[in-house]
């Protein structure tokens, strides 16, 4: 596959996306809470052994604005997914989600799931109503952290104000001082969209649940999570895993939300063997 940046027509709608690699396609389903799908560029790693295919969703880094608020939504990216699949005349791909980007990927897997060949999901929750055992728990211990810092931001214009406070807190979520500083040095130069994040607080939280779905899911499926993960509950990793039949659960023992920053090796192998067994 042509490696390269380049851009297709959805509906009116620009959509960029970028292939570097090659080997069985994989595609990094991106978060729809306000940035784009190429901010982590660690992960090019996975180029080494396959052809790594990532999208941004409408509003974010190189793809076109939204005509409707309504389609900052997962269903409106998982559409725009499979038009890239069919756009790359791909038949079968392998998917991959973090976090939220596990949300995108576990509702693409339900809608069409005989594109895809494995499916992989990391620190994800299969429901927005995750927050019990989180920073945002008030009997979390680094509650009163997260407390402050939202009040530190709450001045601040809006895309300035969800840049300083994914900026900040998602330092609760790696376990050295290098990946600490590539989570600073990443969210400082990222871009965000107030107006995508809002329609993610407000109603994605609220609408994405599929934990009653999961078992509907049959494809081999790796589930990985990490043991000090802050944002996501490490127990929401063991739910997926239990609930989808068959799937595969690594739970990383030295990883927060982040564990390609935390544990490269044990991370990029697990899924370079997942898919290649």
């Amino acid at each position: 596959m042509k490696n390269g940046e380049f851009q297709f027509l959805v509906n009116g709608t620009h959509i960029y996306y970028s292939v570097v690699g090659s080997g069985t396609p994989l595609l990094i389903a991106p978060v729809t809470w306000g940035v784009d799908g190429h901010r982590w560029t660690s992960l090019d790693t996975l180029a080494e052994h396959f052809t790594l295919i990532r999208l941004d969703p409408r509003g974010t880094g190189g793809s076109g604005a939204v005509a409707d608020k309504n389609e900052y939504g997962i269903p409106t990216l998982v559409e725009d997914i499979e038009a890239l699949r069919i756009h790359l005349n791909i038949e079968q791909w392998n998917v991959m989600g973090q976090s939220a980007g596990g949300w995108t990927a576990l509702e693409y897997a339900l809608t069409y799931q005989s594109t895809i060949g494995h499916l992989i999901i990391v620190c994800s929750a299969p429901t927005g109503k995750f927050h019990k055992n989180t920073f945002r728990d008030p009997l979390h211990p680094l509650f009163p952290q997260f407390e402050k810092i939202s009040q530190d931001v709450r001045s601040l214009p809006a895309a300035e104000r969800v840049k300083a406070f994914n900026r900040a807190v998602y330092q609760f979520d790696v376990q050295s001082d290098e990946s600490k500083r590539t989570i600073d040095h990443i969210f400082a130069a990222a871009a965000f969209n107030a107006q995508r994040n809002q329609f993610f607080v407000m109603n994605e939280l609220n609408r994405y649940n599929v934990t009653d779905r999961l078992r509907e899911i049959d494809l081999p499926t790796l589930v990985i999570g990490g043991k000090h993960d802050a944002h996501v509950a490490p127990e929401w990793s063991e739910v997926i895993a239990e609930n989808i039949p068959n799937a595969q659960l690594v739970m990383m023992q030295h990883s927060g939300h982040f564990p390609w920053l935390d544990e490269p090796g044990l991370f990029f192998d697990s899924i370079r063997y997942f898919i290649k067994q």
